[in-house]
């Protein structure tokens, strides 16, 4: 994909008419978050001068460029991020296989899936969702997919997993702002299975003791940890998850080859 000079702007503080009605999100009425926000971010989907003016913007903004991710098992970009608005968007392309991961949010959130498939479970938890709770605690009470094109909003405090079915899964999300430090995630199925139950024996990993704030490698059934915002990690951390320009370069061309531009 050629990166056009035209389209090397620093988009920020640029106005956007489509943001521009949008005064602020109440994230905790859900049905009228939901009736703003989906409709704001198909529109954004089908709007693709705009979207691809935005994405190749990013790596010239040292803002939005901090936050680009290549996580464990998916890649992130953000497109637009407005703190006063509450409105933040962002792609998010799989890149591996995802385990069954129990966890709520630090922000209440509208995600359009773009390409391929979500196998979406809903749980509950006996006696809340936090570093004491056990993998029997917590149980599924829905579970279905959501396809391309499909759209859901979603509580922060609300309980689920998101595991791709397929690799190459690329869903747009626009959240509202952070409400809490730091969300509890809990491995429902094990990560590295082998290496896992080493650690157990070893007495490493799997340990329910204080909570990492980084996500494991390896991990057993009931391994816990803390998602946090990049204000709580540290500079180490979040110079290993600084997406390359590369792999932000890749992402460019490849969703233009499947339209998605």
């Amino acid at each position: 994909m050629a990166l056009d000079t035209v389209d090397r702007v620093h988009v920020t503080n640029t106005r956007v008419e489509l943001f521009e009605s949008i005064e602020g999100i109440d994230w905790e009425d859900l049905p009228a978050a939901a009736a703003l926000t989906q409709p704001l971010i198909r529109r954004f989907a089908q709007d693709k001068a705009l979207f691809r003016r935005l994405l190749l913007a990013v790596e010239h903004d040292p803002y939005l460029w901090a936050k680009c991710e290549e996580d464990v098992v998916e890649d992130k970009i953000v497109l637009w991020d407005d703190i006063e608005k509450g409105l933040r968007i962002r792609l998010r392309m799989s890149t591996d296989h995802q385990q069954q991961l129990a966890h709520n949010h630090r922000f209440s959130f509208t995600n359009l899936v773009l390409r391929g498939t979500y196998l979406h479970r809903n749980y509950l938890a006996r006696g809340g969702f936090d570093e004491n709770t056990l993998p029997e605690d917590v149980q599924p009470v829905m579970l279905h997919e959501d396809r391309a094109g499909d759209c859901f909003t979603i509580h922060h405090n609300a309980l689920h997993s998101t595991p791709f079915t397929e690799l190459g899964t690329i869903s747009l999300v626009l959240r509202g702002n952070p409400v809490k430090e730091r969300a509890p995630v809990m491995f429902k199925e094990a990560r590295g299975r082998d290496e896992a139950l080493r650690r157990i024996r070893t007495g490493g990993a799997g340990s329910r003791g204080e909570l990492s704030e980084t996500e494991p490698d390896t991990a057993e059934v009931g391994t816990m940890f803390w998602r946090v915002g990049e204000d709580r990690e540290s500079s180490e951390r979040r110079a290993e998850r600084q997406m390359s320009l590369e792999k932000y370069h890749y992402w460019c061309g490849r969703l233009e080859e499947l339209g998605i531009l």
